[in-house]
């Protein structure tokens, strides 16, 4: 409706025309790392709880990727889409059921594939390290 097109139009003046451009252009870039799917959460990429995921990059434009990594890890965004919301196992063992739980670990596992190091072992130029036939 009409708040959704005030806040499109408010986030494009910002982006477009904000003396702070590099921050912008770098918080549009840290955005599409970073990804979280609106859609996938049930709520609009207008809503304030996604602008205000999207401000943790405006205003660590310039942090390390680590603070970067620590702020998106510890938003309430990337914990409801990857599951580490709620997560109630900290450590292998049995539940007051007598059910056997395990930690979650699918955010771990995002951020070293997506985020971090990837699934392959790289030179210092980039190139994937392949074994003795041909593959990764």
């Amino acid at each position: 409706g009409i708040t959704e097109r005030k806040k499109k139009t408010v986030w494009t003046n910002l982006a477009l025309f904000a003396d702070d451009q590099l921050r912008q252009r770098v918080a549009f870039a840290l955005s599409q790392i970073f990804t979280v799917s609106p859609g996938f959460l049930a709520y609009s990429s207008l809503s304030e709880q996604h602008m205000y995921y999207y401000d943790i990059f405006v205003k660590n434009a310039f942090a390390t990727y680590r603070d970067v990594l620590k702020r998106v890890a510890f938003s309430s965004n990337m914990g409801r889409q990857l599951s580490h919301s709620g997560s109630t196992s900290v450590r292998t063992g049995m539940d007051a059921s007598g059910v056997m739980r395990f930690p979650d670990e699918n955010y771990a596992r995002e951020v070293m594939q997506l985020e971090t190091i990837g699934l392959e072992l790289m030179e210092m130029d980039g190139t994937v390290i392949l074994d003795r036939m041909g593959l990764p």
